[in-house]
């Protein structure tokens, strides 16, 4: 082999060689670029702090960057994404669903999240707004949001046909009441209206009854307050089978029936078992409240409260 050809040789070698090494370096680098993009991704972040790819996908798909940002600072705890995954979620309120959940251990995912929103995680009757009387059938009367003494809407006298003596409602309800009470007669159910419209002075009258028996925190358990009670309004109703005494009041056919069908007529029960901690009075099987037939087709079909749909579709 002649000199000439070795030397040739050396430089293919080392061409060769310093091509390697470049190699080497562009793609060290490109993997360190790689690398460090990688660790400024929200899906690196949360993988170290602990959360799955399930649990990422989750954050990603309801949260901003900016709450996706807020929520790295935090250790890993599971119950943020359950409460991502609640359709009412509010990210604001996110301090508040983890107190909540921490002091009332028992409560499920989607009962923080409705109890937190309608703001009954706080003490009743705090904070109290005085209630928006211009949604009409809408309005809402519960422990934060109250009538004044003065309010009285335009009333109707129930024919007896239809209920006791002596009970009015508004007049905004009474074709839909009437229609309803015809349609459980069809089906073989007398039901009449026990109690309708209730004044400021009545209700305070009872108040005060339930105040000088018991200790103010029960009486405020089973009796709003005055300018606080439904009645108010003429749209609160108490639904009952006529002049029958029942025992098992929801297993009764009765009551049944206006759990399948009061909603049809824009009805809703008020205040359902279960749900104390939301609307803040004691489960009433006969108590029902008009929303309006479009309202409680809603309702009924979420399975919402109107305090919660107040706050969701109302508000």
């Amino acid at each position: 082999m002649t000199v000439k050809k070795l030397n040739i040789k050396k430089v293919v070698i080392a061409i060769v060689l310093i091509l390697i090494v470049i190699l080497v370096i562009v793609f060290g680098f490109k993997k360190y670029i790689d690398d460090k993009k990688e660790k400024e991704t929200f899906e690196y972040k949360f993988g170290q702090i602990g959360y799955s790819s399930d649990e990422i996908t989750v954050f990603k798909n309801q949260l901003t960057e900016t709450q996706l940002e807020t929520l790295l600072n935090e250790e890993y705890n599971s119950l943020y994404v359950d409460l991502v995954k609640q359709e009412y979620f509010d990210f604001d309120k996110l301090n508040q669903y983890i107190e909540y959940s921490n002091n009332n251990s028992s409560a499920s995912t989607d009962k923080v999240i409705a109890v937190v929103n309608v703001g009954a995680n706080k003490n009743w009757y705090d904070d109290v707004e005085v209630t928006d009387v211009s949604k009409g059938n809408l309005m809402i009367v519960n422990k934060f949001y109250g009538l004044p003494s003065d309010y009285e809407p335009e009333l109707i006298l129930v024919s007896s046909t239809y209920a006791y003596a002596n009970k009015y409602v508004s007049v905004d309800i009474y074709d839909d009441l009437v229609g309803m009470l015809e349609a459980a007669r069809d089906d073989g159910f007398t039901l009449v209206v026990s109690q309708g419209y209730r004044s400021y002075a009545d209700q305070e009258e009872t108040y005060n009854n339930y105040k000088s028996s018991y200790s103010t925190s029960e009486a405020d358990e089973f009796v709003a307050r005055p300018g606080h009670s439904e009645y108010q309004t003429g749209l609160g109703v108490d639904i009952e089978p006529y002049n029958k005494k029942v025992e098992d009041v929801t297993q009764s056919p009765e009551h049944k029936w206006l759990i399948d069908n009061a909603y049809k007529y824009g009805f809703i029960l008020r205040y359902e078992e279960g749900k104390e901690d939301i609307t803040g009075f004691e489960a009433n099987d006969w108590r029902f409240r008009y929303v309006g037939r479009n309202a409680a087709l809603q309702m009924h079909d979420k399975d919402l409260t109107f305090d919660e749909y107040y706050q969701y579709y109302v508000k």
